[in-house]
């Protein structure tokens, strides 16, 4: 029992080893993921508070706060009238004066409708803020990914440069020694050049995509925040389209449209409904016969020639457009987002494909290459040839990548889910 046990022991350190070292990585990518996105979310907070089309966007709601508090206070204010009057201009004069106040009474409670209109209206200007938001976050997110997508392609391109100096170097050795001729060594010459001055043309792309980051973003900055090691997975078959659909800002404000047309519509019927004007009015004459004039008006506009039909129809005609958009806006948003998600599944199933197939086969040609180029099995032209279609072909990587990462912003600016994910609560 003993010698067994001496027998297993290596055995099951070994296995604990091999699962420690599978493992690591896999902690590792999660907690790097983790952190890269709490820190695009401290990231996003900055911006959102003084972002200028966000701040217009909350001025806007303010403007609407104050006009539902204007709407809802009383419609009609009353009216102080002064009247004086004078009967004869001899002996027998009177003298008459009157003060009086008229107050027109909403008798069809107008009043309530129009603050119902205000309140409507404050929260279309609410979805229609989030929706602004929802812009703002997928242009900003859309241009860092051309931006930390370039920084890797420049990295490439270093590493291109330097490989590059290297084959130069050796080259050189190779020419003195007679192994290569001068026309060899002009090409890999030729090849260093091309090399630093694809850096350089990517050096000055990099520069455009930091002017679109600054200028989508609203500030300036030397260092950007990094996207995380790896875009999310994302099954189409567990997505509620419905849900997401229901949640969408600019959905909920064609909602809002809708109901702040029915709003308007019982404004404008109930505007056809005249509403009476009363007043009373005390004086006095000081004529021989002092007496007292004590009076009370009632006064109620005749709708003859403007009965205002026209402008219920008009509201009338608001509504059906306002629900036909409604409609239209639907169908558009849910393909939107079936589109999308569908767009970044095949994103990244491909490019998940890339890296099974030729992920890790890349540096080991390139190293193969590079053995055979020395030990002359291999001419400088076919070596430099196949060491350029390598290259461009984890280029090809970078920008699929790149792709994805855009595919994957496109989609959580359709679903509406970017604080979902920053937040780690998108699965």
């Amino acid at each position: 029992m003993q010698a067994s046990f001496l027998v297993r022991c290596p055995i099951v350190t070994s296995t604990l080893a091999l699962s420690a070292l599978l493992i690591m990585p896999v902690v590792f990518v999660t907690t790097a993921n983790a952190n890269t996105l709490t820190t695009l979310s401290t990231f996003l907070s900055q911006l959102e508070s003084k972002h200028p089309r966000l701040k217009a966007s909350q001025a806007e709601i303010e403007a609407t706060q104050a006009r539902t508090r204007a709407a809802s206070r009383p419609l009609y204010n009353p009216e102080i009238e002064l009247d004086g009057e004078r009967v004869g201009f001899k002996q027998n004069n009177v003298n008459t004066i009157t003060i009086g106040i008229n107050q027109t009474i909403d008798w069809h409670d107008k009043r309530a409708a129009r603050k119902n209109i205000a309140t409507v209206g404050q929260q279309l200007s609410r979805y229609e803020q989030a929706a602004v938001r929802q812009d703002v976050i997928s242009r900003i997110f859309s241009a860092l990914a051309d931006y930390q997508i370039q920084r890797e392609v420049i990295q490439a391109y270093n590493k291109r440069l330097l490989l590059t100096q290297q084959v130069l170097d050796q080259a050189t050795q190779l020419y003195q020694v007679g192994e290569i001729s001068k026309l060899d060594l002009e090409q890999v010459r030729l090849s260093k050049a091309q090399a630093q001055l694809t850096l350089n043309q990517a050096k000055t792309i990099l520069a455009t995509y930091s002017q679109t980051l600054s200028a989508t973003a609203a500030e300036t900055r030397e260092i950007w925040p990094a996207l995380p090691y790896s875009p999310p997975r994302l099954s189409t078959k567990k997505i509620n389209y419905e849900q997401i659909l229901t949640n969408l800002p600019m959905l909920k404000a064609q909602v809002t449209q809708v109901a702040q047309a029915r709003s308007i519509m019982r404004l404008r019927v109930r505007e056809q409904k005249p509403d009476p004007t009363i007043g009373v009015r005390a004086g006095g004459e000081n004529g021989d016969n002092s007496d007292k004039v004590i009076g009370f008006t009632l006064s109620i506009p005749l709708n003859i020639r403007n009965n205002y039909q026209a402008e219920v129809g008009e509201a009338s005609a608001n509504i059906r457009r306002a629900d036909s958009m409604l409609e239209n806006t639907k169908q558009q948003l849910r393909s939107q987002l079936q589109s999308a998600a569908q767009s970044y599944q095949l994103s990244y199933s491909g490019w998940k494909s890339w890296q099974k197939v030729a992920g890790n086969s890349l540096k080991q040609q390139s190293q193969l290459l590079m053995r055979l180029w020395k030990a002359g099995e291999l001419s400088t032209s076919d070596y430099l040839l196949q060491l350029k279609q390598i290259k461009a072909a984890e280029l090809n990587h970078i920008e699929l990548k790149g792709n994805v990462w855009k595919a994957w912003f496109n989609w959580l600016a359709t679903s509406n889910q970017f604080k979902q994910w920053l937040n780690g609560q998108l699965k």
